[in-house]
């Protein structure tokens, strides 16, 4: 296996370990067991755990995103219709799962943005990322006449990540999407409503 072929085997591995058992019940010694490699390599990719698991956070926000731009950057249909097929997909999401291991940005900022800089860091730069493409769907969906909102679209979004993330938290604990589908309700009844046609 390559040198960089072995370093993003390590982050995918770190993925799936790091999101379904968490931060600090995984040790070093559990990740290199998974991905098969010597300790020695782990320290050839990552200085420490903590850099591993910033790097981890970042992939699992690029596939995130990835999924996110392409259902809010969808211009055959309306951004209001982006908006709602995005909040679905999240249902759809944890409906499928029979584990619920929660968002892995919410699991790590729970457990981490405390301790350390670095993670608390990456969580700021995703938070912000996050916002700004929910923010330029809510901002067209405005000149597209479809809604009207009373403040701007950055603190609708943001408020919306913050939604979000409780209620995948509450999803975890209650193992089903229900906390979802009522913040689906209440985001498309109350904040982000389409207006009545002309």
């Amino acid at each position: 296996m390559r040198q960089t072929g072995t370093r993003d085997h390590l982050i995918t591995t770190g993925l799936q370990l790091l999101h379904t058992r968490g931060f600090h019940a995984s040790g070093v010694q559990d990740i290199i067991q998974a991905a098969g490699v010597p300790k020695g390599t782990f320290y050839t990719h990552f200085e420490s755990k903590e850099q591993f698991g910033a790097e981890v956070l970042g992939r699992f926000w690029e596939q995130r995103a990835a999924r996110t731009i392409a259902v809010l950057g969808d211009e055959t249909r309306p951004p209001l219709a982006r908006l709602k097929a995005w909040f679905d997909a999240k249902v759809t999401e944890r409906e499928d799962r029979k584990v619920h291991p929660g968002c892995m940005i919410g699991n790590f900022a729970a457990e981490l943005a405390v301790d350390s800089r670095l993670v608390r860091d990456r969580l700021a730069s995703i938070f912000a990322a996050w916002t700004t493409l929910l923010a330029a769907t809510i901002r067209e969906a405005v000149a597209a006449g479809q809604i009207t909102i009373a403040l701007p679209p950055e603190t609708v979004a943001a408020f919306l990540v913050d939604a979000f993330e409780g209620s995948v938290l509450r999803s975890k604990v209650d193992r089903d999407p229900t906390a979802l589908r009522r913040l689906r309700e209440v985001v498309f009844t109350t904040i982000l409503v389409e207006k009545a046609a002309a």
